[in-house]
């Protein structure tokens, strides 16, 4: 063997050596973090999927785990403990929780919409505007503060809240109760109507949908604790930035998105997650959304937000105010635009 021979073997040897130092270097940097949803994983929260999915985390050297909960109120308690690091946050639900989450800050808002609908059906109750709301049977948990949102949002439309009839059903229950016409309207996501519709066989669920008639508050968004955003901020950015891309193919391509989500949640059906994704578009894409990107935040809207709950909702220990909860300078400086 030649001496240049050697010379370019060993070169190459360094050059393969060098590489596999970087890979485990670049390997060995990437940050886990851990993801809480609102619920159990479900067709409307595909577009995180997708940023898994598409590899988008991975781009910003994030390893991201996706963790289903039990409920907003369990996935604020496991990012204010530690056991997520940030979570799929509902601002109402946030404020409703008053001085126990004061440590969770805000930083994008997916839902630019309130998801909030009384479905009823047809034939049935067939509720279609607010006046229609009055005297109703809702299903709904006497636990929760949605019966007060839709009460509050029964005054602002001027109907008498009191006559609301509040029925306390469980979660899982309610779209078999609507189904089997035990009850006569329940409270539900818009995105649930793909289900509601294949679960109703002899008539057609109807949603009146409270956002559009007046209700303009934020909803789910994009949450951490004041902690992590102080030690982790780049962190938190790229997990937006990566994020946002998500939402913005996952909208622009639903049935795509569909077959992105099913690797990982086998038990979905394609369809009903592209349908739930196109609904997802029209509380998540506005005007706001389509000028300035996904996730963006007006502080008039998070004031209002706060202002409608604190107002409306009975909070325990102090209440919460949209300048402690909003964290501004996390979005991405290109803003995210719908396609």
């Amino acid at each position: 063997m030649s001496t240049v021979t050697k010379l370019i073997g060993a070169a190459l040897g360094a050059a393969v050596a060098l590489s596999s130092v970087l890979t485990s270097s670049a390997m060995a940097q990437e940050r886990d973090v851990k993801f809480i949803l609102d619920f159990i994983s479900l067709g409307r929260h595909a577009p995180w999927y997708v940023a898994l999915g598409k590899g988008f985390y991975k781009e910003e050297g994030l390893n991201v785990s996706i963790i289903p909960s039990k409920g907003t109120a369990d996935a604020i308690r496991s990012v204010v403990t530690g056991i997520a690091d940030i979570g799929f946050i509902d601002i109402p639900s946030l404020v409703a929780s008053g001085s126990a989450a004061g440590n969770m800050k805000i930083v994008a808002v997916n839902y630019q919409k309130p998801p909030y609908c009384v479905f009823s059906l047809d034939p049935g109750a067939n509720v279609t505007e607010p006046k229609q709301l009055a005297n109703l049977e809702f299903g709904s948990s006497t636990s929760s503060f949605l019966p007060r949102i839709v009460q509050a949002f029964m005054e602002m439309n001027g109907v008498d809240s009191k006559t609301l009839k509040v029925v306390n059903i469980d979660g899982s229950a309610r779209v078999p109760m609507l189904a089997a016409r035990k009850v006569a309207s329940v409270d539900q996501f818009i995105m649930s109507e793909p289900a509601i519709r294949r679960a109703v066989t002899e008539a057609k669920p109807k949603c009146l949908f409270l956002g559009d008639y007046g209700l303009d508050i934020y909803s789910n968004s994009i949450g951490t604790t004041e902690e992590y955003l102080t030690k982790n901020p780049d962190v938190v950015k790229k997990f937006v930035r990566a994020s946002l891309r998500g939402w913005q193919y996952a909208l622009a391509n639903p049935k795509e998105a569909a077959q992105i989500q099913i690797q990982y949640v086998k038990a979905l059906n394609p369809d009903i997650v592209a349908e739930e994704v196109e609904i997802l578009k029209r509380i998540a894409v506005t005007p706001e959304v389509e000028k300035k990107g996904f996730g963006t935040v007006s502080l008039d809207t998070m004031k209002r937000t706060v202002d409608f709950m604190n107002k409306n909702v009975d909070i325990p220990g102090e209440k919460l105010t949209a300048e402690q909860i909003w964290r501004p300078g996390f979005l991405p400086e290109t803003p995210v635009l719908p396609k």
